[in-house]
C-alpha cells in the first residue's frame, strides 16, 4: 500500500508542477499582450500633459498681462503670439513664440500648433480661448482652455 501511496503522491506533485507552469505561462501571455496597450496609453497621457501645461502657461501669461493688453498688437509685442496678423477671424497663432524647447508647441508635440481666440464677451469682459493641437497615431488631438479677463 505504501508503494501505491508514494506513486500517488508523485503524480499529484507532477500535476501541481504542470498547473503552476500553465499559470505562469498564462500570466506571461497576458502581460505580453497588454504591454503595447500600456505604452500607447502612457504616450497619450504624456502628450496630453504637455498640451495642458503649454495651454495653462499661455493662458496665465495672457491673464497676467491684464485686460488692456488682451489685444493682438499687445500680445505680439509681449511675444505671446507669433504675429498680430490673425490666422482666422480673431484667432492668432502661438506655435513658435517660446524659444525654449520645453514650452514651444511645435517642438514638444508632434505637428503641434497653438492658437488663441480673442473675443469681446461683454462691455468690459474679454474671453480668451487657448487651443493646442497635435497629431497622434494618425489623428489630430486638441486641448482647449478658456478664461474671462475683466476690465477692473
Amino acid at each position: 500500500m505504501r508503494i501505491h501511496g508514494a506513486l500517488h503522491l508523485r503524480g499529484t506533485s507532477m500535476m501541481e508542477v504542470l498547473m503552476a507552469v500553465f499559470l505562469v505561462a498564462s500570466a506571461a501571455t497576458v502581460m505580453t499582450v497588454s504591454m503595447p496597450v500600456a505604452n500607447v496609453a502612457r504616450s497619450r497621457a504624456n502628450y496630453l500633459n504637455k498640451a495642458t501645461s503649454i495651454a495653462e502657461k499661455e493662458l496665465e501669461a495672457i491673464r497676467g498681462s491684464g485686460y488692456s493688453n488682451c489685444t493682438a498688437s499687445q500680445l505680439a509685442y509681449f511675444g505671446l503670439i507669433d504675429s498680430s496678423t490673425p490666422v482666422t477671424t480673431n484667432t492668432y497663432s502661438f506655435t513658435s513664440t517660446d524659444s525654449t524647447s520645453l514650452d514651444n508647441v511645435s517642438k514638444v508635440l508632434p505637428n503641434g500648433t497653438g492658437t488663441i481666440l480673442l473675443e469681446q464677451a461683454d462691455l468690459d469682459l474679454r474671453r480668451i480661448t487657448v487651443t493646442v493641437s497635435w497629431t497622434e497615431r494618425g489623428s489630430t488631438r486638441t486641448y482647449k482652455l478658456a478664461t474671462l479677463v475683466a476690465n477692473l
